[in-house]
């Protein structure tokens, strides 16, 4: 565990140590998941060639097909489907919002890039491939899935480097993340949501249908959830910078009324498309919304 403890602020030893019986729910959850996606639930050496697509900063330049090059002026990426296991993509929001951090010891960012660390730990631990996108106004990090408890290091690396900054723009980050992850495998998005609801429920629904399985996290702080605030308060808009100096307690009932319903629906509309939605309150116990994750997705497996 001391290894561990070394590759990333995001992965506590205690914590991983805590679910390590989840090892063998995770594998239950992820052949359900890949059941009649893959021609073999076992790793192999056959590789298929697939299709062509047009190369996006962060692909290995290692893969970029240097003869389709020549001929087009483009750069190219030949892909090849693997008969291999579950491809994992941790979906990360980076925008300036989730920089809050209210009375709790982590950010939106942090406690989102801890959920993150963790998930993939437990996946590539189970032989499946990992790998990362980062997002505000646009996609800002594609590390692409691989395999090996090795690879982790590299997600980590690139979430230890993350700040939260720029505007958020979800519905356009998430055209990008269909372009280029054509692949079908679990997409796993973490998100404050302060974007149009309509529209990041309408790409999250585009995504559902190129049948991709689909995990959100809402990332919320408990200030947000509860807005404990009842006096003159300064709000400050982590993206745009603006500030606003007012009444918190005139506020506090339109606001919750607000929250309530921002949540109701996309709860309600995730959940009808056959997309997970899990509220993640930075004031609960990280363990808590890990475990989530497989009690939900067992569910919905049983059904």
């Amino acid at each position: 565990m001391d290894k561990t403890r070394k590759i990333s602020r995001f992965l506590d030893p205690e914590l991983l140590a805590s679910l390590s019986n989840l090892e063998i729910k995770a594998r239950t959850v992820v052949e359900g998941m890949i059941e009649g996606q893959h021609k073999s639930p076992f790793k192999g050496f056959n590789v298929e060639f697939s299709e062509y697509r047009q190369y996006v900063p962060g692909d290995p330049l290692k893969d970029i097909d240097w003869k389709v090059y020549g001929r087009t002026d483009k750069f190219y990426i030949k892909e090849h489907e693997q008969e291999t296991n579950l491809s994992g993509y941790m979906i990360l929001d980076t925008s300036g919002s989730m920089s809050y951090k209210g009375s709790g010891s982590l950010s939106k960012l942090d406690y989102a890039s801890t959920l993150a660390a963790s998930l993939s730990y437990l996946m590539l631990r189970q032989q499946d491939s990992v790998g990362l996108l980062t997002f505000a106004d646009g996609i800002s990090k594609i590390i692409r899935p691989r395999t090996g408890i090795a690879h982790l290091k590299t997600i980590c690396n690139e979430l230890d480097n993350i700040k939260a900054t720029e505007k958020t723009n979800i519905g356009e980050s998430l055209d990008i993340v269909g372009q280029t992850m054509k692949k079908r495998g679990i997409f796993v998005m973490f998100s404050d949501l302060m974007d149009d609801a309509e529209v990041i429920i309408n790409k999250l629904r585009q995504l559902k249908s190129r049948r991709h399985e689909i995990v959100l996290y809402h990332i919320l702080d408990s200030d947000e959830i509860r807005f404990p605030f009842d006096e003159m308060t300064i709000f400050k808009d982590l993206e745009d910078k603006s500030e606003i100096t007012t009444d918190a307690f005139s506020l506090r009932n339109e606001y919750l009324t607000r929250i309530r319903q921002m949540i109701n629906t996309f709860r309600s509309a995730l959940r009808k498309s056959g997309i997970d939605y899990l509220l993640a309150n930075t004031s609960m116990p990280l363990e808590a919304n890990i475990r989530s994750f497989f009690t939900r997705r067992q569910a919905i497996l049983e059904r």
